[in-house]
């Protein structure tokens, strides 16, 4: 079984001491995927209320290089194996109150332009995009397609796709079926990275305010022992939050990282390692 552990929303807001807080009794063990996000506007999840903070209108665009402690801090983590990057969107405002690849333009352009960024940057290869807000609409996922990247979400680009009639398009789809019969008769697929043509996509499972730390127990036990994937989800900003079962959003993290611990042959890896 392989384990990923998923973390979203670093950008140049970001503090080093953030995510030492969170990872840094871990990570030497376990390598931490960071969904990085190249110029985020000043639109953020409260610490405490969760409530999204709107921008003023004046508000530019934050690059990652405007914070060259948390690059260098990156480079580092990177350089050791500590921390993986992804791409996560390009601004990850919400254009019209919808996520960024849902209502945004010109997504083909700044997906290539933020993934080259952030290898520049960072002087790592990005494999993987995570959706923000976990949403694409159809045009969002062409663009992280064309792009080349990987994706971590549970929406089927296949399904959004029916009216091309491509050959690849067909073949994505076909493969989307098959999975679904798969799941019907049993197989639990929903633990496996899908493989397209021209793209590969990991399912994920989240660890956030809605969600009870008993059903995430359940999801990971009913993960198959050899060959399952299981990537876990969260933002190291709401670690102090309490899950619907009462506990932090961090304790639940210890407490799913400790029993995948004693899961035999479970292997903690980055996305790199999944595709």
């Amino acid at each position: 079984m392989k384990f990923v552990i998923r973390d979203d929303d670093t950008c140049a807001m970001t503090r080093p001491e953030e995510l030492e807080f969170c990872y840094s009794e871990i990570w030497d063990e376990i390598p931490i995927c960071l969904s990085v996000t190249p110029f985020r506007l000043p639109l953020i999840a409260d610490r405490v209320t969760g409530e999204l903070e709107e921008p003023h209108d004046e508000m530019a665009p934050m690059p990652l290089a405007g914070n060259p402690e948390l690059v260098e801090f990156l480079k580092d983590g990177i350089a050791r194996g500590r921390l993986h990057a992804a791409l996560h969107g390009y601004n990850h405002d919400m254009p019209g109150g919808l996520p960024e690849y849902v209502a945004g333009s010109d997504l083909a352009r700044k997906t290539l332009e933020g993934r080259q960024y952030v290898e520049s940057l960072l002087g790592c290869r990005i494999s993987t995009f995570v959706p923000p807000n976990n949403s694409l609409s159809k045009e969002g996922y062409a663009a992280v397609v064309g792009a080349g990247l990987n994706v971590v979400n549970r929406q089927n680009y296949s399904r959004m796709n029916l009216g091309a009639l491509r050959p690849e398009a067909l073949i994505e789809l076909a493969v989307t079926l098959r999975y679904s019969l798969h799941n019907r008769l049993g197989r639990q697929d929903e633990y496996s990275v899908r493989s397209y043509p021209r793209y590969k996509q990991a399912p994920y499972f989240t660890a956030g305010p809605s969600i009870s730390l008993l059903d995430l127990q359940d999801r990971l036990r009913a993960c198959p022992k050899e060959g399952g994937v299981f990537v876990l989800a969260t933002h190291y900003h709401a670690f102090g939050r309490q899950m619907k079962s009462g506990e932090t959003i961090g304790a639940a993290m210890s407490a799913l990282i400790e029993e995948a611990r004693r899961i035999p042959k479970v292997e903690f890896v980055t996305y790199n390692e999944l595709w």
